[in-house]
């Protein structure tokens, strides 16, 4: 089956290579009257195995990845190499949040590096195996402890994490 859709500036061509190259030349011959110009150094090609593509090809000029590879708006599509840099990116940025002040630290951290990115990741493909996941864990509880200059012991952890659960702990 073929599909194309468009959202913004975005546009997925979903086919066998010969029919989605015949719809990028499509829409490069037609540029002048609908005003769409593709930029193939950002176009990227996802494939499931390496496919030739003739230099001759317009595809030859994308980006071409593998669907481990795969992200949609920053976040992994399915387990693999692409989740674990997602993850990594994520602890890395924890890391860093010493370097600023506490407040700004803390304010950054609940609002946007933790929980909501965390979370978009977390929905959009199954992290529960990945053993980054327990790394991500110890960075933020380390940062935690930094930024609020407060040693967190393992049930003032639990609590903080697991707020609809406390009563069990107590």
């Amino acid at each position: 089956m073929h599909e194309d859709w468009f959202h913004g500036r975005h546009i997925t061509i979903a086919g066998d290579i010969q029919t989605v190259e015949a719809d990028v030349n499509t829409i490069n011959n037609h540029s002048a009257e609908t005003g769409l110009k593709l930029n193939t150094n950002k176009c990227e090609i996802i494939t499931e195995q390496a496919v030739t593509i003739p230099d001759s090809s317009i595809l030859a000029q994308f980006v071409k990845i593998t669907k481990d590879e795969m992200t949609l708006l920053g976040a992994p599509v399915i387990k693999g190499p692409a989740q674990d840099d997602a993850l990594r990116h994520k602890i890395d940025v924890l890391k860093r949040l010493s370097l600023i002040h506490s407040h700004d630290a803390l304010v950054l951290l609940k609002n946007s590096l933790s929980m909501p990115k965390l979370l978009y990741t977390l929905r959009t493909a199954d992290c529960s195996d990945n053993t980054l996941l327990a790394t991500f864990d110890n960075v933020l509880r380390s940062g935690l402890s930094s930024i609020l200059n407060v040693d967190l012991s393992d049930i003032q952890w639990l609590q903080g994490v697991n707020q609809s659960d406390t009563e069990d702990l107590e």
